[in-house]
């Protein structure tokens, strides 16, 4: 059984107005990865991969909970691909607000959770939970500022 694509056009171009930002930032330039390394993009400087990035997009501020949650699978492939490239994997979140980011080898706690609106599921399972106050902020978020 082939497991829908939940991704919207609408999240891609958030996603992408976020990774720019980034980017920007860092002066860095970017690649999509395939559905099947994770995570979503290389970022390089003159072909060399300098830091790997899952961006996700909230639609809420950043306060309003202590943690940020992730599947648990996302966190074992961004340490695998740090661990064998010697490179850092981010995960970079653009709430409502601001836009910030930690690095997938920060510590978090296990949990049970997930989402349980789509009837999927694939959607629950063990997550991890970083702790919003260990994210480094980077600015405001792009997504509002486009408005």
């Amino acid at each position: 059984m082939n497991r829908p694509i939940y991704e919207s056009k609408a999240d891609l171009i958030r996603e992408n107005a976020v990774i720019d930002e980034f980017c920007g930032m860092h002066k860095l330039e970017k690649q999509k990865l395939p559905f099947t390394q994770k995570i979503d993009f290389a970022c390089y400087k003159k072909k060399r991969i300098v830091v790997f990035i899952e961006v996700k997009c909230r639609v809420y501020n950043m306060d309003k909970y202590k943690t940020m949650f992730i599947s648990l699978d996302k966190v074992q492939a961004a340490r695998s691909l740090s661990a064998l490239t010697s490179v850092k994997t981010l995960l970079l979140v653009c709430w409502s607000d601001v836009m910030g980011y930690i690095d997938f080898n920060s510590d978090f706690d296990v949990q049970l959770g997930g989402r349980t609106d789509r009837k999927d599921v694939l959607d629950f399972g063990v997550v991890a939970h970083f702790p919003i106050n260990k994210f480094k902020l980077i600015g405001t978020s792009p997504i509002i500022r486009e408005k």
